[in-house]
């Protein structure tokens, strides 16, 4: 698997798309922070523009590097669920793609559990986009056989690891003035996200 995992990484570094294994679903990998890159996902997912992409980020030293300082409240999510499905909405301290940001202008991020995404991401500078590799409101897929032909053919690189284990997306989520808001419930419980701000959000 390595020898993929560092062509996945090459690729990713010199612009180009990737379809790869995460946590849960096959997604279309690129560098974040090329804008060319970015707006290509969105052509061949045909995914509306004002609908910006979630991120996969290496490591928390990969995410404290770009976003503004946190709260303690999601210092805390962090610390809890990171790795794993978690994703947060988090402001960024640099200028990064409009696509990349909802109206707020925060980036949706997470660390995931290991997986072929959070090593090429190690690889490729931090960072990757983590959106599905489907066109835009199809079901996700767990194996390259259910990924629509157009898209394989789209992409520079398809990194088949077998069957991901599907499940759950993950979860959204936001911290704000103190309040923890579920943006998206999915792999993370609403109860276990509660739990483990309990003492923040009376």
């Amino acid at each position: 698997m390595e020898p993929l995992i560092s062509q996945a990484a090459g690729v990713i570094r010199a612009g180009g798309l990737v379809i790869l294994p995460t946590e849960t679903f096959y997604a279309l990998a690129a560098d974040p922070w090329n804008k060319a890159a970015v707006k290509r996902i969105f052509e061949i997912k045909g995914r509306p523009l004002d609908k910006p992409l979630p991120l996969i980020a290496a490591d928390r030293t990969s995410v404290e590097g770009v976003i503004v300082a946190p709260d303690r409240q999601t210092v805390r999510l962090m610390d809890e669920f990171w790795p794993g499905s978690l994703t947060i909405l988090l402001a960024p301290a640099r200028s990064v793609p409009r696509l990349l940001t909802d109206p707020a202008g925060r980036i949706g991020v997470r660390v995931p559990p290991d997986c072929a995404a959070r090593s090429v991401a190690a690889l490729a500078g931090g960072w990757l986009t983590a959106t599905s590799a489907n066109l835009s409101d199809e079901p996700a897929a767990d194996r390259v056989a259910l990924i629509r032909a157009t898209l394989l053919d789209a992409v520079d690189l398809v990194v088949d690891l077998g069957r991901t284990p599907g499940g759950l997306p993950s979860t959204v989520v936001e911290c704000f003035k103190g309040e923890l808001r579920i943006i998206r419930e999915g792999a993370v419980s609403a109860d276990r996200l509660r739990c483990a701000t309990a003492s923040d959000c009376q």
